[in-house]
Parts: structure tokens; C-alpha cells; sequence
């Protein structure tokens, strides 16, 4: 058995926790609710979308896609310095590469394509004829403005079948041109690859062309400017006399050989003296013979001393064999005494020799520092003039330069011009394919199907979005304000067929399936009506609508019966003078009714009839006629609910629609409550806001709304919201 959901009181209302599944404004329940919902409209309109793009695609003419793979160059030619580049960047950067493919994508390329090709006269590319073929009629002439705009339209067609990608961060491309004919596709795409590689011989050697014209009428310039500057240089050269050796003045030369010799000088003149001064102090301070002559460094004393050491042997072995008086002894001797005289007399000559040296570089240092001065003052004077000959030479020496640069370029250009190499290489001609590149129906069946569902979802969300009817219980809540009693099943036919014919009716077919979804939903309206917690005890029960056509006598006739299956002593009053649907219902023709009672012509008693089935009594509206009289506003109704009160354990008045049987307001404010049925999915939410604003301007109080006729496949369907009940 179901659980019977009974609402709280209103102060006490159940709130769901905050992290519900919600995903934004839109919870996965609702998306599934959603599909549920409008599943056949969302696939209907894919269906049908579906197969109609699907068909669109399958029924286009077959078309080729021929592509050729080319090596483009990694950056431009150099016509000028790197500052003065008029084609570009020569690095191998993106944007270049990029700039190559806009020109194999460009008007211009795809306007040579045609021409070369004679577009103009292909019926594929060519509207004109293509309808002259269609029509069977031979073509028209055409004016020259006539012929443009063909044209144009045939290059704008070719732009659009040309297709040009970069492998990958490569310099190679592919060039892809689609046509109705695979061996016409070959054809375009390796006829413009060879239109691109003439393009860009002839952009390179325009480019040369105009760079070579600008640099000869430059180089010009520039050679009268260098032989000008240069000229202005000599003149004052020789106005100033400002000669110059070897690219520097004599003056300086002169001033610079002077100094070094002055520097030369005064080394030679501190040697010697430094010489001279040593030989004195040895001499002086009695140092040997071999000392002083190591300084003097002559040939002589050095020749003299051999002959003393030839003699000192000589006079050591005359010794060792004579005596002192011996003649080879004495001979030896006086040698010795004479070698040594000279050797004295060596030195003397040269401690003189060294003094002479000392004065004559002391001289000649002398008459160089003079002639350095003299030279310096000849130098200072000349700076003036030297520093605006130096001004000048160096102005002729830039535009030299500048001369010398520009003529190389010049000549460079002049080679580049006579280059013949194809700036794009073309790795892998385009063969004419053996599939066609459209229409692919695999492709065509994914795009269809996607774009089915697509519309067939957005149908589904605009008419979610149009939609004015109650989906759940939570919207009845969140639009109304009031609870959503209960959610009553909608009855499939089929499960009427399973009746007798008689019985084909929710409220028979509540008597023969008690444990159905469709009786539990209808005890718990029963039970949300009877044990509300916090409500007085009811015991009349108004059943009304806000339009016609809503269910309300089949959802009194449901719940009356309900009651009365459960013990309860029931009575259900057809209110609605106008349909009276209850005796339709119940397949009886009374002779006397409510209309009887309240006039006072019978006892309710005598007008009313039991069902046997459920036990439930029913005092129904008879066809004795419509009265105008407002029957129900009077003392006669209010005592006869007192009478019935008392009779029975449950009263429920069968009551017309609100916004269309002003009576109803009345009916309504005499019961102990209000029941609002709406259909599901149907009653606009402003038609129930009107009447339940029209209820409470009658002061009646409407317990809560009841849906009928719910989808049970809807999600949640049994997840009722919890009411509080107390037993009566």
C-alpha cells in the first residue's frame, strides 16, 4: 500500500534541504521530469526534422575534393636592408606563413583560376548556362556588365570551393578544391598551385624591379654627395696646408718620430751615465780588474787580461823550476809589471771615453727636446684647422658609407631580379579522387539526427515554457501557495477496456480495482481533507473547479465512494444545477432532487438514493427544469447541511465551476472547506488564481488542490510530500 502524504501545517511547512540535485534553476529530476513530459513532441519534431535534413543531404549533387601539397617558402626575399625591407619579415614566422595561404585563398588567385580554366563557359560554374541547359533554351548573349557579374559570381564560387590548411606548425599546406567532377577538381587544385608559384615569381621580381629603380636613382644621389663632400675635404686641405702622409698630417708624423727619439735619447743618456758613475765607484773603491772590465766591456782590456793570465801561468811554472834570481824568472815578471800598466792605462781610457759618451748624448738629447718644442708650437697652432678638416673628412666618410651600401644592394637586387626558383614547392600533385567528398550520409545521418534532437529539445523547452499548467506538486505549491492534496493517476483506456462496458468509468473502476494506484491516490485526497493537522473537524466538503471539463464530479464521485468503502456514513449533493453530471454518472433519472428539497416540496430523505455498490448516498439534481432563484443563498440551504450534519459522517457538495457558475462562490463558503481539482498539465495557473481569489472574497477556505488525470510515468510521481493527520 502506498504512503499517505499529509500535508503540515502551514508554519510548519517541510522545506527540502538547499543541495537537492539542483544543477542552477534546473535539477536532474526535472530534466527527467522534462523528457518524460514531452517526450512524444521533442520525437516528433526530431523525427521529423531528422528525416528531412537527412533527406536534404542524401538528394545534393555528389562533388570531389581534390588536394595537392605544397612546401611554401619559410619567409620573403631581401630586396633592402633589413630596416628597409619591402617585402616583409624574411624569418620564418607564422604571420608570413599565413599571409602565403590568404593569397591562395584570395579573389585575385581564384579570378586567374577561372579565366585559365574558362570557367566561364563550364555549366557547373556558370549559372547562366546552367539554366539555359535546364530550360533546354540556347544561351543568351551577355553585355560586357553582364559578363562581370557572371564572372564575379563564377569567382565567388571558386573561393568557396577552395579549401587551404597548414600541417600542423609545418611550411607545408594543402590546397583542396571541390567540384562536381573528380578529374575537373584535380585539374583546378594543380592549376592553382602553379597560378600561386607564377604570382609569386612575378610579385618577386616586380618588387626587384621597383627596388632596383629607387636604388640606381639613390646610388646616383649619393655618389655626387660622397665626390661633393670629398672635394670640400682637399680644398681646405690645401687651403690650410694641412698635408697628410699616409692618411694622417706629416705634422703629426713629424711631432710623433721626434718624440720617440726624445724618449730614445734620454734612455741612452741614463745608461751611460749610469755607466760611467759605476766604473768610477769600483775604480774608487779598489774592486778587481775583471769587475771594472765586465762594465767597461772593451776588447782591448779584455784581449790584456788573456795576456795576464797567459803570463800569471807562464811566471807560475818559470817559479816552480827556477829560483828568483833566474832570468826566465825576472823576463817574467818585468812582462807581468808592463801587462798590467796597460791594463791600467785601458781603463783610464775608457772611464774617459765613458765621460765623452755621457756629454754628447746629454747634447743631442738637448737639441731634440728643442726641436720637439718648436714642433708642438707648430702643432698647437694647426688644431683649429685640423679639427674642421677632421669634421670634414668624416662627413665624406659616411656618405661613402652610406654609397658603398646602397651599391652593393643595387647590384644584389640586380641578381635577384634574374632568379627564376618557384617560391612554393609542390610536394604531391592532386588526383582525381575515387570517393566523393559529399554528400557523406554517415556524416549527413550524424548531422540530421543531432539537428532533430536539437529542435526537437528546443520544441519541448518553448513548450515547457508556454505551458501554464501544474507539472507538480512543488509548482502547485511554489504558483498557488496552497498544498497539492494529491496526484490523482490518469485512467489509460485500456485499463477501462478491462471493465464491462457499463463500468468504463474512474468511478466504477474504483470499486473493481480497491488496491490501484488510482483508489490510494483518491483515500489520500480523503485522508488530506479529513485529518489535516491543525484544521477543525471537517465534515462538509465542497469539490469544485476553476473551468469546466476538469473532473470535479468524477474526483466527488471517487472520494464519496472512497468514504464510504472505509465505513463512513457519506452523502454527496450535486450542486451543479446546470450539468448535473452526477445522475449521468450513475446511469439513473431521478423524479425529484435538490432543487425539491430546498423548495421545500419533498424531505431530503425522499430524495435521496443509495448506491449499492459502495454504500454512499447521493441527492442529485432532477430534470424538473432550471430555476433562476438563488437557491442556495437562502435559509433553506443553510438548514439543510445543519440537518445533514447530523445524518452523515461526510457531506460532499458537488459544486460548479468558479469562474463560470457564480452560485459556486456561495456553495462554497457554506462548506467547512474547499477542494480545487485541476488537471494536470491543462488548468492555466491564472484561471486557479482567479477563482481561488474569487473563493476568498466569498470567505470560503480552500484546503488545498487536488491534480487529476497525472501521468504516472512522470518521475517522483509517488513522492508525496508528508502531511500530519489526527484521527477524528
Amino acid at each position: 500500500m502506498n504512503v499517505i502524504a499529509i500535508r503540515q501545517r502551514t508554519e510548519e511547512v517541510y522545506r527540502p534541504p538547499e543541495d537537492d540535485g539542483e544543477l542552477g534553476l534546473i535539477s536532474l529530476k526535472w530534466i527527467f521530469a522534462f523528457l518524460m513530459r514531452r517526450w512524444m513532441l521533442i520525437g516528433a519534431i526530431g523525427a521529423v526534422v531528422a528525416i528531412a535534413t537527412f533527406a536534404y543531404f542524401a538528394l545534393q549533387p555528389s562533388r570531389y575534393t581534390a588536394t595537392a601539397l605544397i612546401m611554401l617558402q619559410g619567409g620573403q626575399e631581401r630586396v633592402l636592408a633589413p630596416e628597409q625591407m619591402v617585402s616583409g619579415d624574411p624569418g620564418a614566422s607564422p604571420q608570413v606563413i599565413d599571409s602565403q595561404l590568404e593569397v591562395l585563398r584570395s579573389s585575385m588567385l581564384a579570378g586567374r583560376l577561372a579565366d585559365d580554366l574558362r570557367l566561364i563557359d563550364d555549366p557547373e560554374w556558370n549559372g547562366v548556362l546552367r539554366e539555359a541547359q535546364e530550360t533546354g533554351q540556347p544561351p543568351v548573349a551577355l553585355t560586357a556588365e553582364e559578363r562581370a557579374l557572371v564572372r564575379q559570381g563564377i569567382i565567388d564560387g571558386v573561393v568557396g570551393s577552395i579549401d587551404v590548411r597548414r600541417r600542423g606548425l609545418t611550411y607545408a599546406a594543402e590546397v583542396s578544391v571541390t567540384a562536381a567532377s573528380a578529374d575537373r577538381a584535380a585539374q583546378m587544385a594543380n592549376r592553382l598551385v602553379e597560378l600561386f608559384q607564377v604570382y609569386q615569381m612575378e610579385a618577386r621580381l616586380r618588387t626587384a624591379e621597383r627596388a632596383n629603380d629607387w636604388l640606381a636613382q639613390r646610388v646616383e644621389e649619393l655618389r655626387g654627395d660622397v665626390q661633393e663632400k670629398e672635394a670640400i675635404a682637399e680644398r681646405y686641405r690645401a687651403q690650410t696646408g694641412l698635408i697628410s702622409t699616409q692618411g694622417s698630417l706629416l705634422t703629426e708624423r713629424q711631432t710623433t718620430d721626434v718624440q720617440t727619439q726624445v724618449l730614445t735619447a734620454r734612455a741612452d743618456l741614463a745608461e751611460r751615465e749610469a755607466r760611467h758613475m759605476q766604473v768610477q765607484s769600483m775604480v774608487q773603491s779598489g774592486q778587481s780588474t775583471d769587475a771594472i772590465a765586465a762594465v767597461l766591456r772593451s776588447g782591448v782590456l779584455d784581449a790584456l787580461r788573456a795576456q795576464e793570465s797567459e803570463i800569471a801561468r807562464r811566471l807560475a811554472d818559470a817559479e816552480s823550476r827556477y829560483s828568483d834570481s833566474h832570468p826566465t824568472v825576472i823576463n817574467v815578471r818585468a812582462e807581468r809589471a808592463d801587462n798590467r800598466q796597460q791594463i791600467n792605462a785601458e781603463i783610464r781610457r775608457g772611464i774617459s771615453g765613458l765621460g765623452s759618451e755621457v756629454e754628447v748624448a746629454r747634447a743631442r738629447l738637448r737639441t731634440l727636446e728643442g726641436n720637439m718644442t718648436a714642433m708642438r708650437g707648430e702643432l698647437t697652432g694647426n688644431n683649429e684647422q685640423l679639427v674642421r678638416l677632421r669634421e670634414y673628412e668624416r662627413e665624406a666618410a659616411a656618405a661613402r658609407a652610406v654609397y658603398e651600401a646602397f651599391l652593393q644592394r643595387f647590384h644584389e637586387i640586380a641578381d635577384q631580379g634574374t632568379m627564376r626558383a618557384a617560391p612554393a614547392e609542390l610536394i604531391s600533385a592532386a588526383v582525381p579522387p575515387q570517393v566523393r567528398s559529399s554528400p557523406r550520409l554517415s556524416v549527413a545521418f550524424v548531422l540530421a539526427m543531432a539537428f532533430g534532437l536539437g529542435l526537437g529539445l528546443a520544441a519541448g523547452f518553448l513548450a515547457e515554457a508556454l505551458d501554464e499548467g501544474f507539472n507538480d506538486s512543488d509548482t502547485v505549491e511554489r504558483k498557488i501557495g496552497l498544498p497539492a492534496l494529491a496526484m490523482v493517476p490518469q485512467l489509460r483506456r485500456g485499463e477501462l477496456r478491462q471493465l464491462p462496458v457499463a463500468s468504463q468509468h474512474p468511478a466504477a473502476y474504483l470499486l473493481e480495482r480497491q488496491v490501484s494506484a488510482f483508489t490510494e491516490a483518491c483515500r489520500v485526497l480523503r485522508t488530506a481533507i479529513l485529518f489535516a493537522a491543525g484544521q477543525p473537524k471537517t465534515q462538509v466538503v465542497a469539490i469544485t473547479s476553476a473551468l469546466p471539463n476538469e473532473g470535479k464530479t468524477t474526483m466527488s464521485l471517487c472520494l464519496a465512494r472512497v468514504a464510504a468503502l472505509s465505513g463512513q456514513r457519506v452523502l454527496l449533493v450535486d450542486c451543479d444545477l446546470r450539468r448535473r453530471s452526477v445522475k449521468d454518472v450513475l446511469d439513473f433519472e431521478p423524479p425529484t432532487g435538490l432543487l425539491q428539497v430546498l423548495a421545500g416540496e419533498v424531505n431530503w430523505r425522499q430524495a435521496t438514493y443509495l448506491d449499492d455498490a459502495s454504500g454512499m448516498h447521493v441527492l442529485p439534481v432532477s430534470d424538473s427544469g432550471f430555476t433562476p432563484k438563488d437557491v442556495f443563498g437562502g435559509e433553506d440551504m443553510d438548514r439543510l447541511l445543519t440537518e445533514l450534519r447530523g445524518a452523515f459522517d461526510l457531506v460532499i457538495l458537488d459544486c460548479a465551476p468558479v469562474l463560470a457558475v457564480a452560485d459556486t462562490r456561495v456553495v462554497v463558503s457554506k462548506a467547512d472547506c474547499a477542494v480545487m481539482v485541476t488537471r494536470w498539465q491543462k488548468t492555466p495557473i491564472r484561471a486557479v488564481r482567479a477563482a481561488l481569489q474569487q473563493l476568498n472574497i466569498s470567505g470560503a477556505t480552500v484546503r488545498g488542490i487536488a491534480l487529476n488525470s497525472v501521468d504516472r510515468r512522470m518521475p517522483g510521481y509517488y513522492s508525496y510530500p508528508m502531511y500530519e493527520f489526527r484521527e477524528t
